[in-house]
């Protein structure tokens, strides 16, 4: 009898002290927003970089939640699924629609640009000031020049703007002559460069919008922004962070990367 109470005590403890180092999960939201995320690709850079931070520490489990762009705000709400948002810019309704959200550090300087297809001797920069224009955006982001509105009607109806839901979607339609002007940002003009269809893009010159990619954390959801940078800090000190931005080809520390395509008509 006492030899099982011992074997009980034994297994008590075990199972207390497992329970204790299970790791907590913190679940992060991703949209399509390449080549951070896109659930169209393989391999994208928030998901390195989750496989990163889960073989770094032990303290916490991080997941990825797809979500859709225009639902990030609900889910790092108060009553939302997630608890942080990667590579997201304070600037996109943020302050807005959840104050209490905490900021991290810069981790991408990025800028955003009016993509068109060259038609030899036809089009060049001035195509991009023509008006009746149809331009292909994605729905849920915020455009500076159109006032950051995210009703898809209301840029239909008012400002011939087709919303898709993937920025593959937006190429395929502006290279079969559905669009005439796609709205892409650098970071993914990058990633494209060697597609055997890039050097058909006229590429706007000066981009319309720039902006720093952080960590935005929800602190009310028990993960705060000093938890995030504890586990984060480590990976930029050993150069980790480094190696997976190279892989998308973009600089640690951050700057911009730069897009010069040949672009005459």
């Amino acid at each position: 009898m006492r030899y099982l109470a011992i074997l009980f005590i034994a297994i008590l403890t075990v199972s207390l002290a497992s329970t204790s180092r299970a790791a907590e999960t913190i679940r992060i939201a991703a949209y399509d927003f390449p080549p951070y995320f896109s659930a169209y690709d393989t391999e994208h850079l928030v998901g390195d970089l989750i496989t990163a931070l889960n073989a770094s520490q032990s303290d916490y489990h991080f997941e990825l939640h797809d979500v859709p762009s225009k639902a990030r705000f609900k889910a790092l709400s108060d009553a939302g699924c997630c608890h942080m948002i990667l590579f997201e810019s304070p600037t996109w309704g943020w302050g807005e629609q959840l104050p209490q959200i905490e900021k991290g550090r810069v981790l991408v300087s990025g800028a955003e640009r009016f993509v068109a297809v060259k038609k030899k001797g036809q089009r060049d920069a001035s195509f991009f000031q023509r008006k009746d224009l149809r331009f292909g955006g994605l729905t849920g982001y915020h455009y500076p020049f159109l006032g950051n509105r995210t009703d898809a009607d209301l840029l239909e109806e008012n400002f011939n703007v087709y919303l898709s839901l993937s920025h593959k979607a937006n190429l395929r339609m502006l290279l079969n002559g559905r669009l005439d002007v796609i709205m892409i940002h650098d970071e993914y003009l990058i990633q494209l460069r060697d597609q055997p269809w890039f050097d058909r893009l006229l590429v706007n010159s000066e981009p319309y919008g720039e902006y720093e990619l952080r960590t935005l954390v929800n602190p009310e959801k028990g993960f705060a922004l000093q938890d995030w940078q504890r586990v984060l800090d480590p990976l930029i000190e050993q150069g980790i962070l480094t190696q997976l931005l190279s892989k998308y080809k973009l600089p640690w520390p951050p700057k911009r990367v730069r897009i010069a395509p040949p672009n005459e008509s």
